[in-house]
């Protein structure tokens, strides 16, 4: 364990903070309400997140295409699905409100209060792929007490290019193992203790729905916990020790 005392703990949002596959799963189904159309909507989400979102990051991380923006991103992808799962007649209106739901996106029970908890004894932010000003709305909708936000966007890279967990702790002059990076992706962690930051890792079995494997930790990490509200009582337990 690091003799460093941790100073920040940074956020992954998509999936650890936001719950995005109930989100926009649920804006779909009203979608369909709304124009008589129904479709596997599940089906869909997994679809826009995996093979578009995380699919675009992928190619960026490796070096094989240029970065454009998460909002870019998940409009490409999504124009591709409309089409494949035959919702035609949607204006570019339509199509732009529908796409901006990651910037809508709900948070999980626990976050609120686990941030709140979390914030008496760290500074907290988020640290994401996502763009700032979809991090900016979710943080305003969900009444997020972040201390600032740090988004890739800054750096012009993606997460886990190795490179850039030295930049965000950079950012806020602290040293890598003075900063717990906390998320339910193992790659995510991993990249971060590569770079030396500390690692959480929150179990969020339903981050792809009901129906959802979980992912393998390849490596073990320095807690790992089902919630946001039970790493702050952990850290606060030991703190008080």
């Amino acid at each position: 364990m690091s003799s460093y005392k941790i100073k920040a703990l940074y956020f992954d949002v998509f999936g650890t903070v936001a719950d995005w596959y109930s989100t926009v799963t649920r804006e779909g189904q009203e979608l369909s309400g709304r124009i008589d159309h129904a479709i596997p909507w599940g089906e869909f989400v997994t679809k826009w997140r995996v093979d578009g979102y995380l699919k675009a990051l992928g190619e960026i991380s490796s070096g094989n295409a240029k970065i454009i923006s998460t909002e870019k991103i998940h409009r490409n992808k999504l124009v591709n699905l409309l089409d494949e799962y035959g919702l035609s007649g949607l204006s570019d209106d339509e199509i732009d409100h529908f796409n901006r739901v990651w910037n809508r996106l709900d948070t999980w029970e626990d976050a609120r209060e686990g941030l709140l908890l979390l914030k008496k004894d760290f500074m907290i932010l988020p640290f994401s792929n996502g763009d700032f000003r979809c991090l900016l709305d979710i943080s305003r909708r969900n009444d997020l007490p972040w201390d600032g936000i740090i988004s890739a966007d800054f750096f012009k890279k993606v997460k886990p290019d190795p490179t850039i967990y030295y930049d965000a702790a950079e950012l806020v002059q602290l040293d890598p193992p003075e900063i717990m990076m906390v998320a339910c992706h193992a790659q995510d962690l991993m990249g971060a203790r590569n770079a030396g930051f500390r690692t959480a890792y929150v179990n969020r079995p339903y981050e792809y729905g009901p129906d959802a494997i979980m992912e393998d930790k390849p490596v073990s990490f320095d807690y790992d916990v089902d919630s946001i509200t039970e790493l702050a009582k952990i850290l606060r337990d030991e703190m008080r020790a």
